[in-house]
């Protein structure tokens, strides 16, 4: 295993690689790894030759090891983080007026003089029950969120399915309407043809007596053609008989259909508009539209 290349992070620096533990006596051995004097030490094998990593395993013809330069630098720049730019002094002190570290000087000088100080570990521990507060609050919204989220998903699926079912029922009450009225329309077709054939054959009945009676009068007509054109001795000779065919003879029957024929289709024909009448409304009811917002 080769060595760790700078990047690493200034903590992992000054970790020791086999104990993992931090240690400001950490040393560079010959592979590259990290180890601390004590684990160096567990390893009893002083300084003799062939010294063999117990991290990698790599073994060097001697053992050599020397301060970590880099975490060196790593702990004076911690290390200076950690002093006020101003005194060069530990920063021990919490200004609680201007929210920042202080070191005792800085308290001492004309700016902190009249603000509240406190020490940095008690002013973590105010902080920190501060954080836990909001931490709480934070956490309940959080959960009163996810429970809104949950209820609000739920009241999707519930609608989602809802409207899935209105959607079918919509489907099936069409469909039945559509069936019925199919089957009204086919009803009501038959009867119609079954009222027509029996009007038209009562009118066929009608003609049949016309045309025999119109044949009856030609014949007549003709006869009596005759008889005018005849010498006035023939002529006279039968005149009565004549004239007695050419008397007018009442039809035997009446030339119009039975009032019940005609009831039964008027009474069709004020059904017919009737059920127009409802389609209409219902053809209103139907196309109606819902109010939507603006």
């Amino acid at each position: 295993m080769g060595a760790r290349t700078s990047v690493e992070s200034p903590q992992h620096e000054a970790c020791c690689s086999m104990c993992l533990e931090k240690s400001p006596d950490i040393m560079s051995i010959h592979c590259g790894h990290r180890l601390c004097q004590s684990c160096i030490t567990q390893k009893g094998e002083g300084l003799t030759t062939n010294f063999s990593c117990p991290q990698c395993r790599k073994t060097e013809s001697h053992k050599s090891h020397h301060p970590n330069s880099e975490l060196k630098n790593v702990q004076e720049v911690e290390g200076k983080k950690n002093l006020c730019e101003k005194h060069q002094e530990p920063l021990k002190l919490f200004c609680k007026v201007d929210q920042r570290l202080i070191c005792v000087v800085c308290d001492r000088s004309e700016v902190h003089r009249n603000h509240s100080v406190v020490p940095v570990d008690e002013a973590a521990q105010e902080y920190k029950k501060q954080i836990q507060t909001e931490l709480y609050i934070l956490k309940s919204e959080h959960k009163a969120l996810r429970s809104s989220m949950k209820d609000r998903q739920d009241r999707i699926k519930d609608h989602t399915e809802r409207t899935e079912a209105a959607k079918q029922k919509v489907v099936r009450t069409y469909r039945k309407l559509h069936e019925t009225l199919e089957k009204q329309e086919s009803s009501f077709l038959a009867q119609l043809e079954k009222l027509a054939t029996e009007i038209r054959k009562a009118h066929e009945e009608i003609r049949q007596k016309l045309l025999e009676e119109t044949t009856r009068l030609d014949m007549l007509i003709e006869e009596m053609e005759r008889t005018y054109q005849q010498p006035d001795l023939e002529l006279l000779k039968d005149i009565g008989t004549t004239l007695s065919r050419g008397q007018r003879k009442t039809l035997s029957h009446s030339l119009d259909i039975s009032p019940e024929l005609e009831k039964k289709f008027c009474d069709f024909m004020e059904k017919t508009t009737a059920i127009e009448e409802a389609l209409e409304k219902l053809q209103d009811f139907l196309e109606f539209e819902l109010p939507l917002k603006t």
